[in-house]
């Protein structure tokens, strides 16, 4: 019989796919203002997928792995494509399509290992895909990228190169990543997390788009204080 308490959290994960899929579409038709809110909405939904899955207590092995495969839609293919239009305005395709596919092969390897083998660490083995999306989408929104790509093109195609290799190798590393899913919300147990909130909101406040120029190097610091 069917239950909606048992795939409540499983039609929120599809959601994920869904809204990451428009993403991608609204990318194709030139709405980046449109496929932006739908990455927004996409890791709203991550979120909450598996925030009901602990509250209903109905975890299960095909919730974890459609996860990963909404995954792989949203904070996939959506940043992958995000990165090759930005690029393809100042590079050439073959640059463009060769660090996007790099980068989406990475983090497709990454979500395939984070739905096989199971961590006992409280905090991520590589960087997570979501926070890949976000720093990727945060990144070309800033006026540095904007000026680097217009006046030094050499060292936009540098950094854009530097940029790919940082988060395609560090989401198949095992170099931590702290994890913003609370078991709890003790400030013991969850400093680290709320050093990264706390930066991001105080970063929005004061840089908006530039926001990633203090939550990156924000995240990778915290990031090596985890104990292993």
């Amino acid at each position: 019989m069917f239950s909606l308490r048992a795939h409540a959290a499983n039609f929120i994960t599809l959601l994920n796919a869904l809204f990451g899929f428009l993403g991608c579409i609204a990318m194709i038709q030139d709405r980046f203002d449109l496929a932006l809110i739908a990455l927004v909405a996409a890791a709203i939904a991550d979120f909450l997928d598996g925030f009901v899955a602990r509250m209903l207590k109905v975890e299960s092995v095909f919730g974890n792995f459609m996860d990963s495969m909404a995954d792989v839609i949203s904070f996939g293919l959506f940043p992958s494509l995000w990165w090759y239009f930005t690029l393809s305005e100042s590079l050439s395709v073959l640059w463009a399509s060769g660090l996007a596919s790099l980068l989406f092969a990475c983090a497709l390897l990454r979500l395939v290992r984070f739905s096989v083998y199971e961590s006992k660490s409280i905090h991520f083995e590589g960087l997570p895909t979501p926070a890949m999306a976000l720093f990727v989408v945060l990144i070309t929104q800033t006026e540095l990228f904007d000026q680097m790509a217009y006046f030094t093109p050499v060292w936009f195609e540098r950094a854009a190169v530097v940029l790919t290799l940082l988060f395609s190798g560090w989401m198949v590393s095992k170099f931590p990543a702290v994890s913003l899913k609370f078991k709890d919300y003790t400030f013991k147990k969850n400093a680290l997390r709320y050093l990264v909130i706390v930066s991001a909101i105080v970063g929005f406040i004061l840089l908006r788009e530039e926001l990633v120029l203090v939550l990156l190097p924000t995240y990778a610091v915290s990031s090596l204080l985890i104990k292993r």
